[in-house]
């Protein structure tokens, strides 16, 4: 079972805001409920430990949390998503990277960052470096309802096919 979420009067999400991995997606609880044990696995950890050097201090952001996951979010909800992640972005000074889930998060961390959408396709699997030196993580966001066999086992193959590069990019002598 995961930590409870550590909050205040303009953030909610899990983890602290001196995370180096912010984790977007479109249904920040189900992400708690189903990624944080997947990401634990994988050496992430979302709270704060005095020992944990090895270990990646992650974040799940809670902007998203008014969006509709039962449809498409509407152009104004995405804005207003990148604009409170814009402000949660400013108060994260150990951000190295946000791993985006899916491509409604793409949008809004691209909002967030002043990037048009014309200059950054949603790209699964890979990791882009934004002019500020932020890293981008893009991968499909994991269905919470019952899905195909074959698109659960895709989506999960894309996310873990790139945990080595996240690694990699946190942890370049590991």
């Amino acid at each position: 079972m995961p930590p409870a979420p550590e909050t205040n009067a303009d953030h909610q999400g899990l983890g602290p805001l001196s995370a180096e991995l912010l984790v977007i997606c479109l249904d920040p609880a189900e992400a708690i409920q189903t990624l944080v044990p997947f990401l634990e696995e994988q050496e992430i950890v979302f709270t704060s430990e005095e020992n944990a050097a090895p270990l990646i201090m992650g974040r799940i952001t809670g902007v998203t949390a008014s969006l509709p996951t039962d449809g498409v979010p509407q152009p104004e909800e995405l804005e207003l998503c990148s604009a409170a992640l814009c402000r949660e972005l400013q108060t994260m000074t150990q951000l190295r990277l946000v791993l985006v889930l899916g491509v409604s998060a793409h949008i809004i961390a691209l909002g967030a960052c002043g990037i048009p959408l014309t200059r950054l396709d949603f790209r699964p699997g890979d990791i882009t470096r934004l002019p500020d030196g932020l890293l981008l993580a893009d991968t499909c966001h994991l269905p919470s309802e019952p899905a195909s066999e074959d698109l659960l086992v895709q989506r999960k193959y894309v996310l873990t096919s790139l945990m080595p590069k996240i690694k990699a990019a946190l942890r370049p002598s590991a």
